[in-house]
C-alpha cells in the first residue's frame, strides 16, 4: 500500500455547493431581461463559463458584444452579493470532519477550481486554497 502524500479536491460539488447561488442570480438578470429561465435551464449551465451560461439564459437572443459584456458583469455581481452568505456552514456534510483528520495527520490539501470566485468562496468557508 502507498502512502499518502497530499490531496486535491475540487471546491465546487466536493467541499461546497454554490450552484443554487450561480441559479438565482441567472433567474435575476433572466427576470430583468424578460426571458424565461428555469432549473432545466440552469442545468446547462453547469460547469461552463460564464459566456456558454449567458448563451444558455438568452436562448438564442442577439446580443452586442458590449451587452453581452454588461449583462455578464451584472450577473457576477448578483452572484458575488449572493456569496455573502456563505460561511462555514456550508461546507457539505463531512468536510469539516475530513479536513480535521488530514490536518491531524499531518497531510497536507489543496482545493482545486476553475472559478474565478475560488478565493472568495474558500475565504468565506475559512479555508486557504492551499493547506501545508
Amino acid at each position: 500500500m502507498s502512502t499518502l502524500h497530499a490531496i486535491i479536491f475540487d471546491l465546487d460539488g466536493v467541499i461546497t455547493d454554490t450552484a443554487e447561488y450561480h441559479y438565482h442570480a441567472w433567474q435575476r438578470l433572466a427576470d430583468e431581461e424578460g426571458l424565461t429561465f428555469d432549473r432545466e435551464a440552469n442545468e446547462r449551465c453547469r460547469g461552463v463559463t460564464r459566456r456558454d451560461s449567458l448563451m444558455v439564459v438568452l436562448g438564442g437572443r442577439p446580443e452586442s458584444e458590449e451587452r453581452l459584456q454588461d449583462m455578464m458583469a451584472r450577473k457576477q455581481s448578483y452572484y458575488e452579493a449572493l456569496l455573502d452568505q456563505i460561511g462555514p456552514a456550508d461546507l457539505l456534510p463531512g468536510v469539516a470532519d475530513l479536513l480535521d483528520q488530514l490536518d491531524a495527520a499531518a497531510i497536507p490539501y489543496a482545493i482545486a477550481s476553475a472559478s474565478k470566485n475560488a478565493p472568495a468562496v474558500c475565504a468565506r468557508l475559512g479555508l486557504s486554497l492551499i493547506h501545508i
